[in-house]
Order: structure tokens, then C-alpha cells, then sequence
């Protein structure tokens, strides 16, 4: 394999994907990969590039999320890109290296630049959408012998899309549902009845999103269309319950990386719960949740309406939002 690599990309499902790749197949024998998450200073990823090791013959390195790759690294007391540079001239022989930016690296790069006068390789995924979103989908679909109803790429367009990564679980349950059988259109819908899930995942990232008071209209939508107010509020509580428990991963370790093993989620959830993480502090996570387990007993108790309660949390959670970013710019 190609001593040096970099993957790249506004598609976070498909560069995790290819990074999931690289590491299957750089992982040393007897080692793990060494990762190292957005470092500002690169001494210690130096150290690591330029020694050579001890015990086994090869070393993997994954450097995510440089500063030094997106521009970031223009901000005080961050190593510039030409410093990164310098590094990957010190790159030991026995050493594979894997770079890893979940965002487009500018053209004019000094790292991407590197990389392709020292003969690297380099992934690049655009973002999945329109027609292209569809044939990714009927590729997916061909690359697990599914044999689908009519209809049922819409169907998980619809309630998964455009995250890759949930379409991707989806099709991973329907494997396991078919068992080799062709599977109906209306076993599909029945089986992507996790719509629910799908759906409040694009109601916490409105919510945490540049503009909190989707997260509502989020919610109005999906109860409009009939879903059970008390199964929403479950789902929802869960997610968050994910999210202060990633928050307090960070908190501990200073970096999101392990978490995926940590909360037992597939690599994209981890990242997804990481970037939402910095979005809004654990003292106001942690107040959503206490605020849905009160919404819950009152429901359960007949003091509220089922859908009023739901409607109430998140419109309170949006004002939250945006009341904790406002006192944030003073």
C-alpha cells in the first residue's frame, strides 16, 4: 500500500468509510493504528512520524482532522500547513501514514501539494446528492444482492436520506431481514419503520444546527404525519442521552477518539455525536434530558397531551440554543 495517504471529502459517511479501509489494511500485526485527533501543535505527531519502531516491523499513523489541512490553522497558536509539510519529510521508511480531513482541502494546499509531489494517494468524496444520491443508493443495494420492491429507494431516500450512514444501516437490517428472499415494498416500509430514528436525527442536528427553531418544525412534521408522540420522545431522549455521554467522553480523554467502542456505535454515529457535542454545553444537554424525563412522567401521569409535551421540550431546548450562542459572541 501507498506509504502516504490522504482522504478528503464533504461526504463525512463515505471518508469514514475509506478510512475504515485504510485501517483494516495498514493495521500492523501486532500494534493498533495510532490516531491523532486535530492537534494544533505537531510535536508529539512529529515524535511518532520520525521514530522508528521497537517491536513490530511496520507503524500505522492517522492523523484526523488536521487544522493544518482545512485553513483553521490561520488562527493564533496553531502549527502552520508548511509545518505539516516539513513533518512528511521525516516520514521513517517503516511508517504508513493516513491524513484525514472531513471537508473539502483547498486546491491550493501546501499539504495536498506534498502529498502529490512525494507520489501519495488521494481519496476525494463529494457530497451525495439529487441523482447521484439515488445511484449510490441502487449501488448499495446491488453490492448486498438485495432484491427490493418497487419503490423502495424512494422509500429510504425518503426517510434516511441524504445520511449515508443511515441508509447504509438501513440496507444492513434488510440484508439480514431477507435472508437471500426477495423483499416487498411493503416489508420495506415496514422493517425502515425505525423512520422515526432517521427523522430525529435531523431534528437534534436542526436544533443544534445554525438555526435551533428548525429543530421544532422538525418535530411538528413528524407528528403531523402521525408518528406516536411517546415513541418520539423515547428516541429523542436516547439520542440525547448519547450525546452527554460523548460530552463527557471528551471531557475525560480530550478527544472523541475511542469513542465509537466506547458507546458501541458505528464509527459515523461516533463522529456525528462528536461534532454535536461542541455545539452546546453538557450543562444544557444535561438539562434536555431531565426536561424529557419530566415531559415523560407527566404524559405518563395524563397532566399534559402527549404531542404538547414533545412540541414544548424542543421549542424550549431551540430558545436555549440560541439564548447560550448569543451570551457566547458578548
Amino acid at each position: 500500500m501507498n506509504q502516504l495517504t490522504l482522504i478528503h471529502g464533504e461526504e463525512r459517511f463515505l471518508v469514514d468509510r475509506s478510512v475504515s479501509v485504510w485501517r483494516d489494511r495498514a493495521r500492523p500485526p501486532q500494534l493498533d493504528v495510532e490516531v491523532f485527533d486535530g492537534p494544533a501543535r505537531l510535536n508529539e505527531f512529529r515524535h511518532a512520524v520520525a521514530e522508528m519502531p521497537l517491536f513490530d516491523p511496520e507503524r500505522a499513523l492517522l492523523l484526523r482532522d488536521p487544522p493544518q489541512l482545512t485553513g483553521s490553522a490561520k488562527r493564533g497558536g496553531i502549527d502552520p500547513p508548511e509545518r505539516l509539510v516539513a513533518i512528511l519529510g521525516e516520514l521513517a521508511p517503516t511508517t504508513v501514514l493516513c491524513m484525514v480531513a472531513h471537508a473539502k482541502v483547498p486546491d491550493r494546499n501546501a499539504v495536498l501539494a506534498a502529498v502529490r509531489a512525494r507520489g501519495g494517494s488521494i481519496v476525494f468524496h463529494a457530497a451525495v446528492k439529487g441523482r447521484d444520491l439515488r445511484t449510490w443508493v441502487e449501488r448499495e443495494i446491488g453490492e448486498r444482492s438485495l432484491r427490493l420492491g418497487a419503490g423502495s429507494v424512494d422509500h429510504l431516500i425518503r426517510v434516511a436520506g441524504p445520511d449515508l450512514g443511515s441508509i447504509a444501516s438501513e440496507l444492513d437490517k434488510l440484508v439480514a431481514l431477507a435472508a437471500g428472499r426477495p423483499l416487498s415494498i411493503g416489508e420495506v416500509r415496514a422493517a425502515v419503520a425505525g423512520d422515526e430514528a432517521a427523522g430525529l436525527y435531523d431534528t437534534l442536528g436542526e436544533l443544534l444546527g445554525p438555526t435551533p427553531a428548525k429543530g421544532a418544525e422538525s418535530i411538528d412534521r413528524l407528528l403531523a404525519e402521525g408518528r406516536a408522540g411517546q415513541y418520539l420522545l423515547a428516541i429523542l431522549a436516547g439520542q440525547i442521552r448519547d450525546l452527554v455521554l460523548t460530552q463527557a467522553y471528551i471531557q475525560r480523554h480530550g478527544s472523541g477518539a475511542g469513542l465509537a467502542a466506547a458507546l458501541g456505535k458505528p464509527d459515523w454515529q461516533a463522529d456525528r455525536l462528536s461534532r454535536q457535542a461542541r455545539s452546546v454545553s453538557p450543562a444544557l444537554a444535561a438539562g434536555w434530558l431531565a426536561a424529557l424525563h419530566d415531559v415523560d412522567r407527566k404524559l405518563k401521569s395524563g397532566e399534559i397531551a402527549e404531542t404538547d409535551g414533545l412540541r414544548l421540550a424542543v421549542l424550549r431546548a431551540a430558545a436555549e440554543v440560541t439564548a447560550e450562542r448569543g451570551q457566547r459572541r458578548r
